[in-house]
């Protein structure tokens, strides 16, 4: 549950920091991002890494190769989103993550929503499309709602592919991995879209702020995720999402002056009841004596 709050904490800073990499094009951000959590993570134990690399089947590589494309891609929509729409809009329907997993697990496991997971889903669809409805006053468009909500599809495919992946590697050496892998997927799209341009003109700042996110939300908030999710069930893990949009919320109202307007509020209050419907679920039943811990049944 401390890598889960921690997460929360994490992840908050993700949306207001990137607003103090501009002028550093969105795309040019993601990538920094995920290569310096990649080189960290890699320079702190670069012969686990690659013993963990040398010693995974040709299934989990392919594995590997898949959740790092899926989340680069993620974080490269979510920070031009968020570049494009209001900082309140951005880490609000980022929040609808929960939903993704529990839609993508249907399509990908098989895994149905329990009744209570499925009211969650229309509840939150509506307070999105309550949010969305806000859009054209200020900062708020419509463009950047809408790839925010892709970088939202592609999180709930991530995190079905790396459930697979759950005891192939240690969380470390899955994330230098996974965030390498997500660097050279994003690394493609720099030239063609231009994100390269003026790199050298940036700010100190800019370049201070990439350093912030690859720590802050990309190391300790996903890399605590990977850790909490190999002991706790998906439902208590999940709750990472609602903590990221209050605290996203709060610390742009109160360093950046992102004040969220009334529709906006509404929104992300439908959102977070329904995201805290989906999530919060029937408990699992109780492992018997002498079974293993991970034996236990996971929720989607």
């Amino acid at each position: 549950m401390l890598l889960v709050t921690v997460a929360s904490l994490a992840f908050a800073v993700s949306g207001p920091v990137a607003r103090l990499a501009r002028p550093a094009h969105p795309v040019f951000v993601a990538c920094g991002r995920v290569a310096l959590a990649a080189m960290i993570l890699f320079a702190i134990d670069p012969r686990g890494v690659v013993r963990s690399a040398r010693a995974l089947a040709p299934a989990n590589r392919l594995r590997i190769l898949l959740c790092g494309a899926l989340l680069g891609v993620h974080f490269a929509l979510f920070l031009a989103g968020l570049d494009r729409t209001s900082l309140p809009a951005a880490v609000t329907l980022v929040s609808l993550e929960p939903v993704s997993v529990v839609l993508c697990a249907l399509l990908v496991h098989g895994v149905r929503p329990t009744r209570r997971e499925q009211i969650g889903v229309l509840l939150a669809t509506a307070g999105a499309a309550v949010m969305a409805s806000a859009a054209g006053s200020g900062e708020h468009q419509i463009a950047g709602d809408l790839l925010v909500l892709a970088a939202v599809a592609l999180y709930g495919l991530y995190v079905a592919v790396a459930r697979s992946l759950k005891d192939a590697l240690p969380p470390r050496q899955a994330g230098a991995l996974i965030y390498a892998t997500a660097a050279l997927t994003i690394g493609v799209a720099l030239v063609p879209l231009g994100a390269h341009e003026g790199i050298g003109a940036l700010p100190i700042g800019s370049f201070l702020a990439i350093f912030a996110l690859a720590v802050i939300p990309t190391l300790v908030g996903h890399t605590s995720v990977q850790a909490a999710a190999r002991h706790l069930s998906p439902a208590i893990v999940a709750l990472v999402s609602p903590g990221e949009t209050l605290g996203g919320l709060v610390i742009g109202a109160a360093l950046l002056g992102a004040i969220p307007t009334w529709r906006e509020v509404a929104g992300a209050a439908v959102i977070l009841a329904g995201c805290t419907i989906t999530i919060v679920g029937p408990a699992p039943p109780p492992v018997l004596d002498g079974a293993k811990a991970d034996e236990r049944p996971l929720q989607s």
